[in-house]
C-alpha cells in the first residue's frame, strides 16, 4: 500500500519503528530502513506544505476589506491646499484597526530600482560583500500586504507616494503599471511575470516553492495613494494610460482653509504698520494673480503656503513670507508679471531689494488692488494711530 497523507504516515512511522523486529532489520540494511523512512517523511511534509501554499497562493488576493477608501488614487491641486495633510489624516482612518504604510517622495532621478528592486551588493556585519535582491518601497509593501492577507485577520497596507509626477513614472512603475489595473474586486486585473531575482526573494518572504511565484498581482489590502502639484517646475507629464487606473481628487485654493480663518500677522513699520489676516492677505494676492497677470489656478497661493504654526511667530512668519511666497512670486508664479504684483516697491525687478522693502512697507509693495480687495478695510494700529 502506498501513504500520501502526512498524517497516516507519522502513525505508520511510529508503528514501524516500535516493531520487535525494526532494529534487527535496520541494522541489517546499514540503517537504511530508518533513512528511508525519514527521506519519505521529508518527501511528505514537502508536498504537503507545497500543497497548503498553492491553495492559500490561489485566494489570498481578496480579503474583502469593508473600506470606504478608493485603491489607487491621486490628490492634486495648487501649492499649499493641503494635500499631504489630508491623505495623512485619511491614512489614520484606513489603518485604524491596524495594518501599516510605508511614505516615498519621487524625483527625476527616481528609477525602477528604487522603487520596485534590484538585485544589487550588499555588505554584512563583517563587511563582506554579497549580492542579493534588494527590495523597493513597492514590493515592502506588497509583501506586507500579502503576509496580512495569508493571516487570519487581514489589515490594509498603504503606499504613499509624495509628489508623483516629479519622475518619471513610466520608467518608474515598468510592468508594475500593469498591475494598477484592477477589477471590481480590486485585485489586479493582469498578472505580471517576475524575474528570478524576484521569485526568490517572494519565496522567501512569503514560504513555499518558487513556482508559485512566476506571476504577481496586487491583493485588495494594498492601497497606492498619491499627491500631485501640477504647478511644480519640471515636472513629468503623465500619459492618458497611466492617469485612468487613478481616482484624481482635486483640492480647491480654499478647501482645508477653516484652521486658519482667524489668523492675523503685523507687517511693516512706521505708517505702513499694519495689523491683517493671513487668509485675506492670501486671497487678495491669488485674486491679482487670476485677474490681472492671467495665471492658472494651480499657481495659486493654498491656505497652508505657509505653515500653520509659522503663522504663530510673527517674526517667523515674515521670514518665511520673504523666502516663500515673494520668491515664488518673484521667480514662478507671477515672474512675467513683477512690475504688476509688486507695483508698490521702488524696484520690483531685484529680488532682494522686494525684501528689503517688505520690511518696511509690509503689503504695502504690493499693487493697490491687493490693498483694495481685502473684504475688511485696512485699519493703523492704534500705537499709530496715537501717535
Amino acid at each position: 500500500f502506498k501513504v500520501i497523507n502526512i498524517s497516516e504516515y507519522k502513525i505508520i512511522k511510529k508503528y514501524i519503528i516500535n516493531h520487535e523486529n525494526f532494529e534487527e532489520l535496520n541494522l541489517k540494511s546499514n540503517r537504511g530502513l530508518k533513512s528511508a523512512l525519514d527521506r519519505y517523511g521529508e518527501f511528505l511534509s514537502e508536498i504537503n506544505e507545497k500543497n497548503i501554499q498553492e491553495e492559500v497562493f490561489e485566494t489570498n488576493y481578496i480579503t474583502n476589506l469593508n473600506t470606504k477608501f478608493d485603491h489607487n488614487r491621486i490628490l492634486f491641486g495648487a501649492p499649499g491646499t493641503g494635500k499631504s495633510y489630508t491623505l495623512n489624516k485619511e491614512q489614520k482612518d484606513l489603518l485604524k484597526d491596524g495594518g501599516g504604510f510605508e511614505r516615498v517622495t519621487f524625483h527625476p532621478d527616481y528609477s525602477y530600482a528604487h522603487f520596485v528592486g534590484t538585485y544589487k551588493p550588499v555588505s554584512n556585519e563583517n563587511g563582506e560583500i554579497s549580492y542579493e535582491y534588494v527590495p523597493g518601497p513597492f514590493m515592502r509593501t506588497y509583501v506586507a500586504a500579502m503576509k496580512s492577507a495569508n493571516s487570519d485577520n487581514p489589515k490594509p497596507y498603504l503606499l504613499i507616494i509624495e509628489e508623483i509626477n516629479r519622475a518619471n513614472v513610466a520608467g518608474v512603475f515598468g510592468d508594475v503599471f500593469q498591475l494598477l489595473d484592477r477589477n471590481d474586486e480590486n485585485i489586479s486585473e493582469y498578472p505580471i511575470q517576475t524575474s528570478e531575482d524576484m521569485r526568490k526573494y517572494l519565496c522567501k518572504e512569503l514560504g513555499g516553492d518558487l513556482s508559485l511565484y512566476t506571476e504577481i498581482k496586487i491583493p485588495d489590502n494594498m492601497f497606492i495613494w498619491a499627491t500631485m502639484n501640477s504647478a511644480d517646475q519640471g515636472v513629468y507629464p503623465m500619459d492618458t494610460a497611466f492617469k485612468r487606473r487613478w481616482n484624481f481628487t482635486y483640492l480647491g485654493i480654499n478647501d482645508n482653509e477653516e484652521g486658519i480663518l482667524e489668523r492675523e500677522v503685523s507687517l511693516g513699520r512706521g505708517e505702513y504698520a499694519r495689523t491683517v489676516k493671513w487668509n485675506e492677505l492670501r486671497k487678495s494676492i491669488n485674486i491679482e494673480l487670476l485677474e490681472e497677470c492671467k495665471v492658472n489656478e494651480d499657481k495659486l497661493l493654498g491656505p497652508y503656503f505657509v505653515a500653520k504654526n509659522c503663522l504663530e511667530n510673527n517674526e517667523k512668519f515674515i521670514e518665511v513670507f520673504k523666502n516663500k511666497i515673494i520668491m515664488y512670486l518673484f521667480d514662478d508664479a507671477a515672474k512675467h508679471k513683477r512690475s504688476m504684483i509688486f507695483s508698490g516697491c521702488d524696484t520690483n525687478n531685484i529680488y532682494s531689494e522686494i525684501c528689503n522693502e517688505f520690511d518696511e512697507k509690509g503689503i504695502f509693495i504690493f499693487s493697490e488692488r491687493v490693498q483694495e480687495k481685502f473684504p475688511n478695510k485696512i485699519e493703523l494700529n492704534e500705537d499709530i494711530e496715537n501717535m
